[in-house]
């Protein structure tokens, strides 16, 4: 019987051994399958991290090659300019004898600036033969590109004529030219440019000169290499040699191709001798060739993948120490389940369980104090993920990011000033842009520059002297956003083209108009310089004019500047010259004719938030966001206003309809809303016949469209007033008391 008993009780120890084995694999199993989960987390996310870098990459790398590609075309449209000059030059001409043509070609390339342009002028006669102003060269190697019947042509020629390599602009003459007696007829006017000045055009510093440009041919010939480097690739066709290279992301050579085909552009990246390289294509249309950019992965978007690796580094720390947290309270739970099973079965040992009572009590401790330690530890770097976290969830920059966006800034600066100078520009010419006088102090307008003047000069060695004259009348109609981005532009430059030690003075002198109400403005600002050749001021307000030669091309500016500012003048009836003399100095003048107006048309405009009480209002709100109404609503309730939100311009249009007069005592209009936008809303409004107080009632668009000519819009449509998103509100406060005399 005891024997069964015994046997009996092996088997239950056995039995209880098993499900203690078993309740210890439970959490063991659920602790290495979540650490499992993490490790694949982290590879998915750093595969997911991989992915956008490279499409962050590829963006960014098109985004420039677009960029060069614009610059491109928008400068060699020059040299197309150049050539139907030379067309017209020369068409239909009659030269008695070879040297006769040979003499006039110099002259035209005198004419035409050609030395400037880094150009050479050649005329083809019907065989082909080719004649510069040295002579005849014989039959032209590329003349087989001039016989598809089109007129003009456009390629890369290495002629054996002439030293170098060129891009080709080649016309057909309108009317042939003929030569002596046997009426030799030239067909074709070329242009040769040294395909080395075509630099000045793709030349970008924003890959810290590790870029390298190549143009081939459609065909995939190499046309041109250009690179501080030796070429990587050493390939005469490109294409056959890309088409061989190992590529990332599960990209070829063939989609590629069919990308570039489809869209004009196309970027891949490849291996090439055991680095990672980026490359751009995009088609240049207009010049049969296309333009590559290559670029080394480790010069593109380098802040990207700092941030990429940091995450990934965090995350890691993360998940080691979640794993290694895990591990130990796996091994607590053990410790724990076994001390008190000792406990129990050895409960006839006093000392054995006392023992045991120490050693859970110990573990127990143990288990504590690490806790405590790593939750410290943990909830330092969780602190900075949960950060991160939010910051991207609210879209403002993380430190990483931060000091990215810094270093991008101090890079991309000058394309953004280049940038603006364009549109601007164009926004003249496309007359967009008018001349608005309003009732301005005009000696505070004088003033207002010395500001920024000031801030120019921060770290400059530069002495700035001022004449700034007092007006016997200082109020007239004036556009003082254009007034001072005029005198802004000329100062700007005497600092940019002024050495240290040098001296800018300016001066403001004020005197008599046409006639009693108008004075003329005369602005005077002289510098002590670098200063300008006499050629090279004949063409200063010129578009994209800049000194070819001289201390003037260490400058960078797209020679947009003054244009701009010749075109601001002229808005405004001025006049503007310059005088300058090289290593001496440059001095402008701006005479600028004004309208004298009252002193009490300034001062009237100027509203004190502080002395307002808009309490009671009744406001009717026509918005269709509800974000933006839910704000416009809780700053205008704080003041006193009582809304009355309308979704849209049709809502709008019916709640004034039908509501009796005085019901409302102003309207706040956004423009872009759906059924009926802010404008149609305004005239339809304007247009009731049968509420006497649909021409009274103050309308103010509040919208985001912000130009001036959105302004006039407004003020077209029937609207009393414009507020550009996003919204001041001491700016409304101010415009609603104007329109409601408060």
């Amino acid at each position: 019987m005891r024997s069964v008993q015994k046997k009996y009780d092996e088997v239950d120890i056995r039995m209880q051994e098993k499900k203690r084995s078993t309740k210890y694999l439970l959490p063991v199993a659920f602790a290495m399958i979540l650490v499992v989960f993490l490790v694949l987390g982290i590879f998915v996310m750093r595969n997911s991290l991989m992915k956008l870098t490279v499409e962050e990459r590829s963006n960014q790398l098109e985004e420039m090659v677009t960029q060069i590609q614009a610059n491109l075309d928008s400068g060699l449209q020059t040299h197309w300019n150049l050539v139907a000059g030379l067309n017209n030059a020369v068409q239909g001409e009659h030269f008695e004898n070879g040297q006769e043509l040979c003499d006039n070609i110099a002259r035209l390339e005198k004419i035409f600036c050609m030395d400037m342009y880094g150009s050479r002028v050649m005329l083809l006669d019907a065989q082909g033969t080719a004649y510069l102003r040295d002579g005849a060269v014989g039959i032209w190697n590329d003349v087989s590109h001039l016989i598809d019947g089109e007129k003009q042509h456009t390629f890369v020629s290495e002629t054996d004529s002439i030293d170098g390599c060129f891009l080709v602009f080649s016309q057909e003459l309108d009317s042939p030219i003929t030569m002596g007696e046997d009426q030799v007829r030239f067909t074709h006017v070329v242009l040769l440019k040294d395909i080395q000045t075509v630099k000045q055009y793709y030349t970008t510093t924003t890959y810290g000169g590790s870029a390298a440009t190549y143009f081939i041919k459609n065909n995939g010939t190499l046309a041109y290499y250009d690179a501080d480097d030796d070429d990587v690739i050493s390939a005469r066709n490109v294409f056959k040699a890309l088409g061989e290279l190992e590529y990332v992301q599960d990209q070829n050579f063939d989609t590629v191709r069919e990308q570039l085909d489809r869209d004009g552009i196309a970027t891949a990246n490849i291996l090439l001798n055991q680095t990672e390289y980026y490359y751009c294509l995009t088609a240049l249309g207009n010049y049969n060739m296309i333009l590559m950019l290559l670029i080394p992965a480790d010069s593109v978007a380098v802040s990207t993948m700092n941030m990429m690796d940091s995450t990934i580094r965090t995350g890691t720390i993360f998940i080691l120490a979640i794993a290694l947290l895990m591990l130990l309270a796996v091994i607590s739970f053990i410790r724990v389940q076994r001390s008190s099973q000792m406990v129990k079965m050895e409960q006839e040992t006093n000392r054995e369980l006392n023992q045991l009572r120490l050693v859970a009590e110990s573990a127990n401790a143990a288990k504590s104090t690490f806790l405590n330690n790593m939750s410290h530890d943990i909830r330092t770097p969780m602190n900075a993920i949960i950060g991160f976290t939010n910051i991207a969830m609210k879209h403002s920059p993380p430190p990483e990011i931060r000091s990215c966006l810094d270093k991008i800034s101090e890079s991309s600066e000058h394309l953004l000033a280049l940038i603006n100078d364009v549109l601007d520009l164009s926004r003249i010419e496309s007359g967009k842009i008018k001349y608005t006088p309003t009732p301005v102090d005009i000696a505070e307008v004088s003033d207002s520059v010395l500001t920024i003047m000031y801030g120019y000069l921060s770290n400059r060695n530069i002495t700035f002297k001022t004449q700034l004259a007092e007006p016997q009348t200082r109020y007239v109609q004036a556009d003082a956003v254009r007034v001072r981005e005029v005198l802004v532009n000329i100062l700007g430059n005497a600092v940019k083209f002024t050495h240290d030690g040098g001296t800018i003075t300016y001066t403001a002198s004020y005197n008599p108009g046409k006639d009693e109400r108008h004075m003329n403005v005369r602005y005077r600002i002289a510098d002590t310089g670098i200063g300008m050749s006499e050629e090279f001021v004949d063409h200063i307000f010129d578009e994209f004019s800049q000194e070819e030669h001289g201390a003037r091309t260490q400058y960078q500016g797209t020679g947009l500047g003054m244009a701009i500012t010749k075109q601001y003048v002229d808005l405004m009836g001025g006049t503007i010259s310059v005088e300058s003399r090289k290593g001496i100095g440059s001095t402008f003048t701006v005479e600028l004719p004004m309208e004298i107006t009252d002193a009490c048309e300034v001062k009237k405009r100027d509203y004190s938030v502080g002395n307002i009480d808009l309490t009671g209002l009744k406001v009717l709100l026509a918005e269709d966001n509800d974000l933006n109404a839910e704000i416009s609503i809780v700053q205008l309730e704080e003041l006193g206003i009582r809304i009355t939100r309308a979704a849209d311009g049709d809502e709008a249009v019916r709640l004034f309809a039908e509501n009796p007069q005085g019901t409302f005592d102003l309207i706040l209009m956004d423009v872009m809303m759906p059924k009926m936008n802010g404008y149609e809303a305004t005239k339809a409004i304007r247009s009731l016949q049968n509420r006497p107080d649909a021409d009274t009632i103050p309308i103010i668009a509040m919208t985001a469209n912000a130009f001036a000519e959105d302004v006039q819009a407004s003020l077209d449509a029937g609207m009393n007033g414009h507020l550009s998103k996003p919204i001041n509100i001491d700016k409304v406060v101010k415009t609603i008391a104007a329109n409601l005399d408060r």
